[in-house]
């Protein structure tokens, strides 16, 4: 094909994402690289986009030179830095947030899970969205970051608000300023918390920040702060989406769910394809630092290219019948934890809260089935999941 614009755009995903997968074959097939009538580019095949988030000379995650809105809302984010700031951070970042910080973890998620289903016995019908699935990760990772119990409200008000305003977009001026707003009041707040910190530390991941260094550098208080909003945001829409998909994953395939009860080791591998099969994140961002061939096409320095996750983890290129839900799919090389560099640095958190509450879930309720008497709501774009879930339990 040609640089030409494209002027099919891609169908919302309210409908739970039907039309939204039959359009993105359709465009792998034809249209593997194309650019929209706003000039960014999409990217759809798996190894297209593999290339994408994986290059990051050609490829960079820093929206500065092209985007100024973005990149006044993304200073010091970890995911949108480049090497070698992005070094440097990851490595200051890792030695704090570190795999056994987040092992010791499983007994507290497995006690707040415990608390949350709790409040569910005697009822038969609830939002597993609002009882478990949006309330465990925000609670998991104030604790972690050392948020008092009170504050909690506000902090999952100021998570509401930020990812409702990224649902939308930054190019209506009001929906831009209320983003704005809500990561400087959130920011305002954990950089006071840091500063008691530094004067009166404890064991939470704030304080490890406040006192770790990187090269003989403490953590500034920017990239402190800018991490630990990161792990909110980005942690908390990533569990929450991935067990609301999972209970819906279990809903169309039952056959899948009785192999879980049947088998409990099978749930991290299950948990693998609900990444695949129905990603927290249809989409990323990347910028070209020059001229870039792929996918047959030139995409031209300073372009907005947008990689798409959700196309990349159905291609039948890598993915042997990939709109087949299979929870013993092996190798599962999806891409919804992204690639290289980026590669998210809370996936194992998210994987283990994951498999602890899938594992509540299993042992609290016999049955767990959608209540279709209730209409299912879906975001319509960038994130792919559900808003509310409501379900009929049976409790053992």
């Amino acid at each position: 094909m040609t640089d030409s614009a494209v002027s099919l755009s891609p169908p919302s995903a309210a409908d739970g994402g039907a039309e939204l997968f039959a359009w993105l074959r359709r465009m792998r097939d034809d249209h593997p690289v194309f650019r929209d009538e706003n000039g960014s580019w999409h990217v759809l095949r798996y190894a297209d986009v593999q290339r994408v988030l994986s290059d990051q000379k050609d490829f960079s995650s820093d929206p500065t030179p092209v985007s100024p809105k973005a990149a006044e809302i993304a200073r010091g984010d970890l995911a949108q830095i480049d090497p070698p700031e992005h070094h440097h951070l990851r490595r200051g970042i890792s030695r704090v947030f570190t795999p056994r910080t987040v092992a010791e973890l499983e007994p507290r998620i497995a006690e707040i899970g415990q608390e949350l289903l709790g409040a569910t016995d005697g009822m038969d019908r609830f939002d597993l969205v609002r009882h478990l699935t949006h309330p465990l990760p925000v609670i998991v990772i104030a604790e972690l970051l050392g948020v008092p119990a009170e504050d909690r409200p506000i902090f999952r008000h100021w998570a509401d608000r930020i990812i409702a305003a990224k649902i939308v977009g930054i190019d209506l001026p009001e929906n831009y300023e209320r983003l704005r707003t809500a990561i400087e009041e959130m920011d305002y707040y954990l950089d006071g918390m840091l500063e008691e910190r530094r004067s009166r530390p404890g064991d939470d991941l704030l304080s490890k920040m406040a006192t770790s260094e990187v090269d003989g550098e403490p953590l500034s208080s920017e990239e402190a702060v800018n991490f630990a909003r990161l792990l909110l945001i980005a942690g908390h829409i990533t569990t929450t989406m991935m067990l609301s998909s999972a209970i819906l994953c279990f809903e169309e395939h039952p056959e899948a769910a009785a192999a879980l009860r049947a088998d409990r080791s099978l749930i991290p591998a299950a948990l693998e394809e609900v990444m695949r099969y129905r990603p927290p994140f249809t989409i990323t961002g990347r910028y070209t630092t020059r001229d870039v061939p792929i996918g047959g096409v030139v995409i031209p320095e300073r372009s907005i290219v947008i990689p798409w996750l959700a196309s990349a983890n159905r291609d039948e290129r890598q993915f042997e019948d990939p709109d087949r839900f299979d929870i013993t799919r092996t190798p599962n090389s999806h891409v919804a934890f992204g690639k290289g560099i980026h590669f998210c640095i809370g996936a194992p958190l998210a994987r283990l809260e994951g498999r602890v509450a899938l594992n509540l879930l299993l042992d609290h309720y016999q049955d767990v089935r959608l209540d279709r008497s209730e209409p299912l709501e879906f975001y319509d774009r960038n994130f792919f999941g559900v808003k509310s879930l409501p379900v009929s339990v049976v409790h053992t």
